[in-house]
């Protein structure tokens, strides 16, 4: 466990950014020239309780601890490695594609490949860079489905998004090795194991074997009981702990930094105030060094804040969500609504070039 944390703030964009990372007053956030960060916050585990201090980048040579957070700022100013031809210079996009009787949002609407083949195409046409097929629902309360039935339901989906559209990246959201290796097989290109390879202990041989990128979900718990009182005693700074550990063993055991992809998990074991914490201070998480995927899109948190006022597609809280997180620096999005995505990221991003 860490006892001293380092998160990027006051992140900025375009030709400002640039500008002072030139000039020695801002540092590159993930090695790119136009996104840098004016300060950093220092946060420390403490027996006492933990505390959080701000330094603006000029100060940080002049700190007393600069020997144990250099590592750190390495990271964060690292480039991060590509992925097949995703270079993370621009907002990405995974398309959600829930084959699935059950899922919480679209459970049904895409279980017969000539409805999912459509969708598929509307979320390309809008520019969905990756399409995330799941075929189990893991939203909260959700039984397990055998492998078998997981297999029928996403092999014929995902043969003939190959077929239709060879160059398309696909990942595969799956907790079980046996699925996994079914959709290598048939063409899948990336993994997204909810249970950052926990739930099935076969599952890292296979990213191991294939060379596949990894998306490692935090997921406190199992999609059955993970909201039965989640419980952090620090969640920003548990999860942190909890995926350097990960990370540290995949590496150990041969799984390469270019495979690895860390999602924090929003609504996976969490509650209301953890999915606002952890959203609203995201920017921790690059000083793991690795790219980072959000997915608040129509998550239960939204309906929450919304109250009586809640709608099932959640569109204004998940367009808000992934705004606030492209704000500090995140650049991979797994949404399910990928025209009005990618127009609001679109946009967004001319106004931050103007700052």
């Amino acid at each position: 466990m860490k006892s001293i944390y380092i998160r990027p703030t006051n992140i900025i964009f375009g030709q400002k950014a640039n500008f002072f990372i030139q000039e020695g007053t801002a540092k590159s956030l993930c090695g790119l020239e136009d996104v840098g960060f004016l300060s950093v916050e220092i946060l420390k585990r403490q027996a006492d309780g933990n505390t959080v201090e701000e330094y603006s980048v000029l100060e940080l040579e002049k700190l007393d601890l600069r020997n144990e957070i250099e590592s750190d700022i390495d990271k964060i100013t690292s480039k991060r490695n590509n992925i097949y031809n995703l270079n993370f210079k621009n907002p990405i996009l995974m398309g959600v594609l829930n084959v699935t009787p059950d899922s919480f949002s679209d459970g049904g609407k895409y279980n017969t490949t000539f409805r999912a083949l459509d969708h598929v195409k509307g979320m390309i046409d809008f520019g969905a860079h990756i399409i995330d097929v799941g075929g189990e629902s893991t939203r909260p309360g959700a039984r397990s489905v055998s492998e078998q039935d997981e297999i029928a339901r996403t092999s014929e989906t995902i043969q003939f998004i190959k077929k239709k559209y060879p160059n398309q990246l696909i990942s595969l959201d799956t907790r079980k090795s046996k699925v996994m290796q079914h959709g290598i097989s048939i063409g899948v290109n990336i993994l997204n194991d909810v249970s950052a390879l926990d739930f099935d202990q076969q599952s890292y041989q296979v990213v191991k074997d294939s060379g596949k990128p990894i998306i490692l979900n935090h997921s406190q718990g199992i999609p059955e009981d993970m909201q039965n009182n989640p419980t952090y005693e620090n969640v920003l700074l548990d999860i942190f702990d909890y995926f350097e550990n990960k990370i540290k063993f995949l590496k150990s055991n041969g799984i390469r930094d270019e495979q690895i992809i860390i999602d924090p998990g929003i609504g996976f074991g969490k509650t209301l105030e953890h999915n606002l914490e952890i959203i609203s201070k995201i920017s921790l998480f690059h000083s793991l060094g690795y790219p980072i995927m959000v997915g608040p899109s129509r998550k239960s948190f939204i309906g929450k804040i919304m109250g009586e006022k809640d709608n099932p597609q959640r569109l204004g809280g998940s367009i808000a969500s992934v705004l606030y997180s492209y704000l500090q620096g995140i650049q991979l999005f797994r949404v399910h609504d990928i025209q009005e995505a990618s127009e609001a990221l679109k946009v967004y991003s001319e106004f931050l070039k103007k700052q």
